[in-house]
Order: structure tokens, then sequence, then C-alpha cells
């Protein structure tokens, strides 16, 4: 049967069916989509998708047969799509579809779902049972949470995603509905008791979040995360926060990811949820390996395999992604790629005017950043390093068809959202450290070919042996407590629920003064290190008071003092701390302090590493960009802000003034900006752009009436703060 099939599909592909295999072929597809093997109904569907991708070839004869068949395999959406094209007289079908149609989504055009999608509609918004779906990238499940906001039938509703950047887009996708809500993204906001609230958080904001009103819904996109045994460095808080809203809220939820095979059976009990996989797709996702003849290539090659991705991609002449191991492969690969155009001039550039970031580039930084001749050449990158605005440009470039070409990395398998017909694979480790991606990663990656609406089939083309397939089960540590569990999961988990109480990590926990352990547990960082920091600030109160009882900021030593005992107890042991030390980091602190700026951190890495070391800017740049990002942007602001409790816990019990290191935190989280600037920077919008709105808007307008104040009065802001034109691209797509 698979070879019969596969037969069949190249035909298709081919043109090569004779007029009379046809019938054939729609005989087969009836009778495979009416059997009761899931696999041969995947096989019916997958037939009908290659038709829908040569539909022009179809006999005139046979379109209304086919469109039978593609209503018989829940395509509505495609349906809907190509209803100038198709040939459709069967009234029950029509009646059917229109039975699929959202009722809730605001749109332009009417949103029809497939079937699985409406399968799990009905459960969402007709039932109480809680869900957590495995289905593949292009499933559509993310439409399914609009359905949810847009129906307005819960008043408060959460939806966490693992990256700021997919809770931007989201935020974008919800905005049509604040009317009905008001959005939520910063734990500073306060929720409206006029209307719903839409919490848009990451789990840490989750966890940090005070007060929350009772939450009626909550979504969890990538839900795998959750896993201990991903080796996730976040799944700790992430399941905090799902212990927060399941345990303290009693929220119903909608867990969301791809290619699952089994969940914690506890856990559906426990939480009265259904585990439902889906293998429903509407894209097709072919597989290619490029070889040296009978070989792989050798990673040490680099040349020579650099050379053939180059051939490949200009063979492809069409949207790709280019997955690599590090920003480090990413950038340098990306950047000899547009040199390798520019010296064989096989392609039209494209000019400052089709791309604004370009000019905002040579203002801002300088057009020795290689990122200039990538975007001239129709390339882009997409590196968690980058500033957030720049990667959202990127991918909105892209997706317009601006750009041919996005350079990855991991970030591509969190879910960048684009509209590509192929993916490469050019590494298949991630990082500098060469952990191999596994077979769900590999999946990911895939899944990210191909587009509902834009391909029917997608391509991925690989460097590497296909890797085999392995099963994803997924556990839920605050539920199934597998041994080793971290106290950080166990103090957030109510003691009726801990299965061992004779554990030593509960044990530990229980020995803990109770006021120590609340504090503790509100800070949300490793217990373990903040027992120890405050242990060390009792045994050395009156000798160290001064270098931990500061406010306003930290001058150098006493910044060096927090970041020794951080970098000591607060480490993870599987963090590198790439490669920076505490006195830096003090150094970099006293610098920031000094001129009010962040950027500050950028131009020391280029200073010290390209002009007086001769490092290649590009390299300077990048590294300045990761410092600011993974130390100024996250982990600083989490390390001091709990320094900052601990030290008051510990001068209350010696009855002397605290420290206060709020100002320094918010000077750090707003860049040096106003706080309602803190706001915008939610937004992806550029800090020239936002420095310039801030300094226009009066002074009584802030909080809930800033997005609306500017949104009212854009044109004056456009035309008095010298905007330039990518920071109106910006502000136009973000906010207005």
């Amino acid at each position: 049967m698979t070879e019969q099939i596969e037969n069949i599909i190249s035909n298709i592909k081919n043109n090569t069916l004779a007029l009379e295999e046809y019938f054939s072929v729609a005989r087969l597809v009836n009778q495979l989509l009416y059997d009761y093997s899931a696999e041969k109904k995947e096989s019916g569907r997958k037939i009908i998708i290659y038709i829908l991708n040569n539909w022009n070839n179809v006999p005139m004869e046979y379109r209304e047969l086919f469109t039978d068949l593609i209503a018989k395999c829940g395509f509505y959406p495609y349906l809907e799509k190509e209803k100038n094209k198709i040939i459709s007289n069967n009234l029950p079908e029509e009646i059917k579809k229109e039975f699929h149609k959202s009722e809730y989504i605001k749109s332009e055009n009417e949103i029809y779902f497939h079937s699985a999608q409406k399968e799990l509609s009905n459960i969402l918004l007709n039932t109480e049972q809680n869900i957590v779906v495995s289905a593949p990238t292009s499933f559509g499940k993310s439409l399914l949470i609009e359905e949810i906001v847009a129906s307005n039938k819960y008043k408060n509703i959460v939806v966490i995603q693992p990256t700021l950047a997919l809770l931007n887009e989201t935020r974008n996708n919800l905005r049509k509905y604040e009317d009905l809500y008001k959005v939520i993204v910063r734990v500073a906001d306060k929720p409206s008791e006029e209307k719903g609230n839409l919490f848009l958080l990451t789990a840490e904001r989750v966890v940090e979040y005070q007060d929350l009103p009772k939450i009626d819904f909550f979504v969890l996109d990538e839900f795998y995360k959750l896993s201990q045994k991903r080796l996730d460095e976040r799944y700790e808080v992430l399941n905090n926060a799902c212990n927060k809203l399941l345990n303290y809220h009693n929220s119903r939820f909608y867990f969301l990811g791809p290619n699952i095979d089994n969940v914690s059976t506890e856990f559906l009990n426990r939480y009265n949820a259904i585990f439902k996989k889906y293998d429903f797709s509407l894209v097709i996702n072919e597989e290619y390996e490029i070889k040296n003849g009978d070989n792989y290539y050798n990673d040490r090659g680099v040349d020579i395999k650099e050379r053939k991705l180059f051939d490949e991609l200009l063979k492809l002449n069409d949207q790709t992604i280019i997955y690599c191991s590090s920003p480090e492969k990413s950038t340098g690969t990306a950047i000899n790629f547009a040199k390798y155009l520019e010296s064989s001039k096989v392609q039209d550039y494209n000019s400052e005017d089709d791309i604004p970031l370009i000019s905002w580039i040579k203002e801002n930084f300088s057009y020795k950043w290689d990122l200039i001749l990538c975007l001239k050449n129709k390339i882009g990158l997409h590196n968690g390093a980058f500033p957030k605005h720049i990667n959202s440009a990127i991918i909105d470039y892209f997706n317009s068809g601006k750009l041919l070409y996005l350079f990855c990395t991991s970030t591509i398998i969190e879910g960048v959202n684009t509209s590509t017909k192929n993916v490469i694979i050019y590494n298949n480790w991630r990082g500098l450290q060469h952990n191999k991606i596994d077979y769900f990663d590999y999946k990911n990656i895939k899944g990210r070919s191909g587009r509902m609406f834009k391909h029917y089939v997608g391509e991925l083309y690989s460097f590497y042996p296909k890797i085999e397939k392995s099963d994803m089960n997924i556990d839920i540590p605050f539920v199934d407590q597998e041994k080793p569990l971290s106290k950080e999961i166990l103090a957030q988990t109510p003691t009726s629920q801990i299965k061992d109480k004779s554990s030593k990590e509960f044990t530990e926990l229980l020995a803990l003064p109770i006021e120590e352990l609340e504090l503790f547990k509100k800070n949300g960082l490793n217990i373990d290190g903040q027992k120890a920091i405050l242990e060390h600030l009792k045994n050395n109160f009156n000798l160290d008071y001064n270098s931990f009882a500061w406010t306003y900021k930290p001058s150098y030593p006493q910044a060096l003092y927090v970041l020794d005992l951080c970098f000591k107890y607060l480490m993870k042991p599987s963090e590198t701390g790439g490669g920076i030390s505490p006195q830096k980091l003090a150094k970099l602190i006293k610098e920031c302090n000094y001129v009010n700026n962040l950027f500050a951190i950028v131009r020391n890495e280029v200073k010290y590493l390209h002009e007086e070391n001769g490092v290649d800017y590009n390299t300077a740049l990048v590294k300045g960009f990761q410092i600011q990002r993974h130390w100024f942007d996250y982990k600083l602001p989490k390390w001091f802000g709990c320094f900052n409790e601990l030290q008051k816990f510990i001068c209350t019990q010696n009855g002397v003034r605290a420290g206060d290191y709020s100002y320094f935190l918010a000077q750090i989280e707003n860049d040096y900006m106003s706080s309602r600037a803190n706001l915008l920077i939610e937004f992806d919008l550029p800090k020239t752009a936002i420095r310039k709105i801030d300094q226009y808007i009066p002074e009584n307008v802030g909080g809930d009436s800033l997005i609306p104040y500017i949104r009212l009065n854009y044109q004056n802001i456009f035309r008095d703060t010298s905007m330039s034109p990518y920071e109106i691209e910006r502000i136009k797509k973000e906010i207005l």
C-alpha cells in the first residue's frame, strides 16, 4: 500500500497521471478516508494535499469529485481559500463547511476551522474538559487561542509562552479584542475591574505577579518545557507557574505543543484533562538529504560544506530558513553568503528604502556591522542576542518577501512563526558544546517548512542522516515527583500533594524557619543558594553591612560584593556564565550607572574586543548584545532583586536600616528611562524611538492612558520628534 501511495504522489507531482487514473485515485482516497486506521486516513489526506498543490493539472471533469474529497478530509479552510478555483455542488458538504466557521474571531475574511480544530473548539467552549494537545506545527493550534479570547467566555485568561517574542506576536494578533480585555504584559500592570483581563506572560512573570485575580482559563504553549527530562533550565519556574494556576486558582486549561506521544497519566487524572494527539496537518513536509556523492559532508571541511550550502540556496531560489548551531555560526555563515552573492552578482539588491532598518543601523551602530550587507542581499539573521525589535523587524521583512533567506539558531525550534517553503539543517547540534539535536528538535525544525494557506508542500533539506523516531513522553514534575525533584518545585507544591514526605529535600525544607521559607519561595530562585547567602550575611553582618545595605545605585565594590555571592551560590551547575566574571559585570554596572544607558555594554565590548584587540567588529558587537540580553535584561534583575529582599530581611532582624535596591533595579529594567517608558519596552520598539516618544508625551500621561495617547497623537509625534523611517515603521506595526 505504501509503495502504491508513493507512486500515486510521484505521478501527481510530475503530472503523469492518465485521465482515467484520476478516478482510481479518487476511489482509493475515499477508501483510505473511511478506513479505521489513522495511518490510512493520513495517507488519504496526504494524497489530497498533493492534488491541491497541483490543482491546475486536475482534469475539469474530476474537479468536483476531488472537491468532495477535500471536504471529506475536513480541509474546510482550503475549500474557502480556493473557492474561486474549485467546483462544489455538494449541498450537505457546504452546510457542514458552514458549521466549521469560527463563531467569534474578528477578521476581514471568514475564518473556517478544519475538522480537528473544530473538535477542539467544541471541547474548549462547550464542555468543562481540560485538554492537552499534541499536533503538528501547521495544525493551527494558536488559532484556537484567539477563538477562546474572542468568545469572551472567560473573564481572566493567562497565556504563557516561552519567549517575549512569541508573546509580542500573540499580543499583536489579539489586539483587536481590547474592547473585551485589558491586555497585561508586565508584572506592574493592574487588572481591570470593568472588563476582562488577558495576561500575556512568561512563566517567570506569572510566578512574580502578586495578587492575580481569579484566573478562569490559562493556555500553556510549548508545554513540553515542563518536562524534567528535557533539561530546560527554566522548567522549574514553568512548573511553579502551572502549580500556582492549577492548585491555587483551579483554572481550566489548554496545553499545546508539537510531536508529543504521551503525557503523565497522573496529571491528566488529577486535573480532569484529556490528551489528544493529532497527525492532522494541512501541509506536507518532504525530506531530502544533501550529500557529497554517497557520503555526508564532513563538518571539519567547512569551506567545502559552506560552498555546497550556497549552491543549494541559489538552486532553490525560494524563501529558505537555514538552521545553524549557534549565533556565531549563523552570523558567520550568513555574512559569508552575503559576500558570495555580492561577488557573483546573481540577484538584485534590497535598497535602503525597502528595508529602513539598514539606515537605522548606520545611524545608531556603524556601517561596519555586516547585518547591513546581509539585508541588502535579502538575507536575514534571527539571533537570540540581537535587540528584540531587530529580530521582529527581520521576521516581518522575511514574511513580507523582502528577504529570501533567514539564518536561525534554536530560536526556530521555539516557534519563530514564518511563511517559508524550505528549511535547511546546516548543523545538527545546539550551541558551542555540540549537544546533538534529537528527534523532537528535528521534527520541530522540519515543521517550520511550509505554511498553511501559503505552501501546500514544504521541503526540508539536511546535511545529515534522518534522525530515527523516538517517543516523546512528557512528565509533569510537580505532579509525578520523580527523583531527583528540586526543592524549588517542592516548596511551591501543596503539602497534601507531596508524595515522599520523608525525602531529604522535603525534610530540609521543613527544617527551615517558616519566615525564611516564605521569603525564599517569594524570591523564586535556588533555595539552597538563597539560604547560603542569608547565612553569609548573618555571619558577616557588622563587617559587611555597608557592602550590602546600600540605596540608590551600587558602587563598584558594592556591586562586586553582591555578584561574588550570586555567582558562588545562585549560578546553576549547568551554567557557564558565558566566560564573564563578577569583576567585569561590576565594571559594566559602574559604566552604565555613569552614562545612564545600557548601550555602554555594547560600546565597551566593541572598544575592548574590536578596537583594542582586533577582534572582528561583528563578533564584538554580538558579544555585547549577548551580555546585555542575558545578564542585564534577564539575570541581574533577578539576582539583585532577590539579594535586595535577603538584605532587607536580615537588616530587619537586626533592627537597623535596610538598603533599598529598587531605584537601581528600575534603572536597569527601564534602560535608565522613565518608569512609563517601561511599558513601551514591552513592545518591540527601538529604544531610540522610545526616548523620543517619552520626551514628547506630557508628564501626566502614563499607565493605561499612554498607548491611547500615542494612537491619538501619532501624527504629531512623528512630525515633532524627528522619527526615522524605521522607527515609524516599528511604531505603526506595534502600536497603531
